[in-house]
């Protein structure tokens, strides 16, 4: 899926052979399929099905690195009601059908990233060659964004594939490569991209030999399996509905299986992988054109709901830094990233080292030389996972362990940083540590280096003064764990240049994460956020409320996990340390209470060490709540479940309070825009992307209401907190964070 920037030109070029070549090129970045581009198809098609020098067709796009991204987003978010999307779908599912079921033969030579809506149209066709370079990517994300294809793709690519990869490719919404197409079906062909026009003319020109009558023409009797009953309008060819062989029964007790494991996982959150569940099952049972009607309505009624809404914000929102991050690194043609250097192979150096190096950067470790195979065995353990997890289209089969090794160079003195372009501090999270070595990173850098310090929360104009020249200094603020977190702060100080700053950015961009540019400031964006909300749950724990309730609460709302869980993750000494360096900085609203010191004082280690607040059997299954906590700091547990009115009451608590904190930095210009913020928090602390981000869940409660709930909330507990004077007057004036005269920011 891509944003449209403008409407797209589809070109036709006849060849002698009598093959027609149809070329997507839009005159923006990305080709992407719309209202106005699939009238021009159809036009095309018309002109060129009734050209009898025309035998076949071949489908291609004009851009080096991009087939088709998807539909158009901006086109799908103008339309608002129900009844418009609905037409919408029915239009492309009439394309696409009249695709399939053209008078003559069409064959995709795909080259790129093929997705959404471009896929859809693909498996439309009567044989698909792709490339195998590596920009050739195959998928259907739409449940990322809270729909699901609504062009026919829920009951085509089972067809083409088999019932399981079909439901594994559209609900986790992860693109494949061209191999892995070629694997289980989805592409009949991969070759390179030198060989991709003259393939896909061959096999246009064998099946225009074969073709004597047009192809699954209306009248024509469907032969089907059980999964597919007569009555196919659709144009889908007979084909098993699951490749795999499964029997009609079979098929139906796996899709009652992946429905129960949806509603488990989402809660019933996210809809649209529901949805798409319940739509591949009408077509199994009632067959396709059943099917494609029910996939037009659940795509409608998803596209015009709140989930929707917010994902796809959240999507343009990701976007819109990242191309903020082209736009800068582009006024700075010399910022490229060739050779980094980490200092520190701890978790978070190891991590960022591997990110280069299988990303194609040259990574410099900077430890003890001992530990050479140590942080080798680590960077390749890492290589493995970090593309599934992370989204960074990395397939860990196609990891080379010796061409990452041959990136990776680990040294032991600090002259061999000179020839780093980039050098990034990744020790301890201490003052002396960070300026100590910051230091020496300064003497041994080449002039042309940038120093970069990964920290959560020291101040970055602080430790500039560690710099031979604090122009060349910055942070970047990883997010643990690393391979699952996709958002990377970079912080800039008063004397921060912007070479420096796009130097920086260029680095976090090509190793797949999203660059959030904010101010320097205490916590920054992202950690103020977790500790304002951390702090409320120390609070909530010395009022005293039970802490299985809190977590519960969270969990409700829609984090990935409780946060008792996330400081046992993270580190509970990284977040106490974090608790305790932010509030001088900040003001009594944000102390922290007693109950935080004395658990501080029991030296929990944390998920690491199997005693946290929860205890853990080696380091990976969950016990149960510590109970040292009863006993040492009075905490409380209750066997009962959280009535519905108490986790309303612990909701409002930990989430508006964050909301709070968020005006805070706006008003403070950390960051300047609402979208800005929501991206930080969904990407960087796990906030519920179903919600938008703590912003747009603001807005949605109405901030009169929120504004009424805190001012409870403040007034009946602990401490002298005032509501922030941004949210008090947008509260009062009638705005949300989201509106200026009507209009989203």
């Amino acid at each position: 899926m891509h944003v449209a920037e403008e409407h797209l030109e589809i070109l036709a070029v006849k060849r002698e052979s009598g093959v027609a070549l149809i070329i997507f090129d839009a005159p923006s970045k990305f080709n992407s399929l719309g209202s106005r581009t699939n009238a021009e198809l159809d036009t095309m098609l018309d002109k060129l099905e009734s050209d009898p020098q025309v035998r076949a067709i071949i489908i291609i796009s004009g851009k080096p690195d991009s087939y088709i991204v998807g539909a158009d987003l901006v086109e799908i978010r103008k339309l608002t009601t129900e009844a418009e999307l609905l037409a919408l779908s029915l239009r492309g599912q009439k394309l696409l059908n009249r695709v399939q079921n053209s008078c003559k033969p069409i064959v995709g030579a795909i080259n790129g990233t093929c997705l959404g809506g471009g896929l859809e149209l693909a498996l439309a066709f009567d044989y698909r060659v792709a490339t195998n370079a590596a920009s050739t990517r195959l998928g259907l994300p739409e449940t990322r964004l809270g729909i699901i294809p609504g062009l026919g793709g829920t009951q085509r690519l089972p067809v083409k594939i088999g019932l399981k990869a079909a439901l594994d490719m559209i609900l986790t919404a992860e693109s494949i490569s061209a191999e892995q197409a070629l694997a289980i079906g989805l592409v009949e062909q991969v070759v390179s991209p030198d060989d991709l026009i003259a393939e896909a003319e061959k096999h246009a020109l064998r099946l225009a030999d074969e073709f004597e009558t047009r192809k699954n023409s209306q009248s024509e009797q469907v032969e089907t399996s059980a999964a597919l009953e007569p009555g196919n309008s659709s144009g889908i060819k007979a084909t098993p509905f699951c490749r795999t062989e499964l029997t009609s029964q079979q098929a139906l007790k796996l899709l009652a299986i992946t429905e129960r494991a949806i509603r488990v996982r989402t809660r019933g959150n996210y809809p649209a992988q529901q949805r798409t569940v319940q739509v591949i099952r009408e077509g199994l049972e009632n067959g396709v054109e059943a099917g494609m009607a029910s996939e037009a309505r659940a795509f409608a009624e998803l596209a015009a709901g709140d989930v929707s809404s917010n994902l796809m914000s959240l999507f343009f929102n990701a976007d819109f830094a990242r191309q903020a991050g082209r736009s800068l690194v582009n006024k700075f043609p010399g910022s490229k990233v060739n050779t980094v250097a980490i200092v520190g192979a701890g978790k978070m150096g190891t991590s960022v080292a591997q990110l280069a190096a299988t990303h194609g950067i040259n990574a410099i470790v900077r430890t003890d030389v001992s530990k050479t195979a140590k942080v080798q065995e680590r960077v390749l353990s890492l290589a493995r996972i970090f593309g599934k997890q992370s989204g960074n289209k990395i397939d860990p089969q196609s990891v080379d362990p010796g061409e990452v090794l041959s990136r990776l160079k680990i040294v032991g003195e600090d002259e061999e940083l000179a020839e780093a372009d980039l050098i990034v501090e990744c020790v301890v999270e201490e003052t002396d540590a960070k300026t100590n070595m910051l230091e020496r990173c300064s003497k041994a850098a080449g002039k042309h280096a940038v120093i970069a310090s990964n920290t959560s929360a020291l101040s970055i104009s602080a430790l500039s003064n560690s710099v031979d020249a604090p122009e060349r200094f910055i942070g970047l603020h990883f997010f643990h764990p690393v391979d699952k977190m996709q958002l990377v702060e970079v912080v800039a100080h008063p004397e921060t240049s912007r070479a420096a700053l796009a130097r920086a950015v260029d680095f976090v961009t090509r190793i797949g994460k999203t660059p959030l540019m904010v101010k320097d400031g205490p916590g920054f964006l992202v950690n103020r956020l977790i500790i304002a909300y951390l702090i409320e749950v120390a609070r909530l724990l010395e009022e005293p409320t039970p802490a299985n309730w809190i977590e519960e609460a969270a969990i409700e709302f829609g984090m990935p996990i409780g946060p008792l869980q996330m400081m046992d993750e993270v580190g509970i000494d990284v977040s106490f340390t974090v608790a305790r360096t932010l509030p001088p900085r900040l003001g009594d609203r944000l102390s922290p209470p007693a109950v935080l010191e004395n658990t501080a004082a029991l030296n929990l280690s944390g998920r690491e060490g199997n005693r946290g607040f929860y205890l853990w059997e080696n380091a990976e299954k969950r016990l149960g709540l510590n109970p040292e906590l009863v006993e040492k700091c009075g905490y409380v547990f209750s066997p009962e479940k959280c009535p519905p009115a108490e986790k309303e009451r612990l909701i409002d608590r930990l989430f508006l309070i964050m909301a709070d904190e968020a005006a805070r930095c706006l008003e403070e210009k950390i960051v300047s825009k609402p979208r800005e913020v929501d991206t930080g928090v969904v990407l960087g602390i796990g906030f519920p992307a179903f919600r938008g981000g703590v912003l747009k869940y603001a807005d949605k409660v109405g901030l009169p209401v929120v504004l009424r709930k805190l001012e409870t909330i403040y007034s009946t507990t602990v401490g002298n907190r005032q509501v922030s004077s941004l949210l008090r007057k947008y509260a009062e004036s009638g705005r949300s964070f989201y509106s200026l005269s009507g209009k989203e920011e």
